[in-house]
């Protein structure tokens, strides 16, 4: 697993762990990983997501019990999400997914798509749909509309699929874009309850 934490150079006062240390960081990760818990925390970027996957792939094949996967992502391209969707489609055991603070993008779409599904009492979602960029002549660029077009349209099925509601609804509700609290995140589908 790559370590998320930056070395501290000043150390401690007080005589304390670091916390930022990469000791600590990777002893709290191992904690989290022996406790079966994945934690997705910073922009789900392709590399992230194959992290993800691989986390997620190694439990399955260390146990038979759920797994808990963390998100505090606030963007994520659809392409990586679908990465951790489909993986969470073909594991032998349940994943549970915990939304914490902010989650958007594609991320939100990884937390739909949880066995179970809670977001914690601050969490708050964000729907929009991901930046995207292309360059190159005007045949590659209308090739990379269509296919940025097909992945949202893949992604809204998707959302629609989970959450029990009309993808027009969906489409609708993503383009507006904004902010969901924890409570409107239930109430549409997103999640199933307030994680404890």
């Amino acid at each position: 697993m790559r370590r998320r934490w930056a070395r501290s150079s000043t150390g401690t006062s007080g005589g304390g762990p670091d916390v930022t240390s990469p000791a600590f960081g990777d002893q709290v990760l191992s904690s989290l990983f022996a406790r079966r818990i994945v934690l997705v925390h910073g922009d789900l970027s392709g590399e992230r997501a194959s992290e993800t996957a691989a986390a997620l792939l190694t439990l399955d094949a260390l146990g038979d019990e759920h797994v808990e996967l963390r998100l505090q992502a606030p963007t994520g391209s659809w392409e990586a999400a679908g990465v951790i969707i489909d993986v969470i489609d073909v594991l032998g055991v349940p994943v549970h997914t915990v939304a914490l603070g902010v989650v958007g993008g594609g991320a939100v779409g990884v937390l739909a798509c949880g066995a179970r599904r809670a977001v914690s009492p601050h969490a708050r979602l964000h729907l929009r749909h991901p930046d995207a960029a292309a360059t190159g002549r005007p045949d590659d660029l209308a090739r990379s509309v269509a296919a940025h077009r097909a992945l949202q349209t893949e992604f809204e099925r998707v959302l629609a699929e989970r959450t029990g509601r009309p993808q027009l609804e969906i489409e609708q509700e993503w383009s507006h874009g904004g902010f969901l609290d924890a409570p409107s995140a239930i109430a549409l589908g997103y999640a199933d309850a307030l994680s404890v």
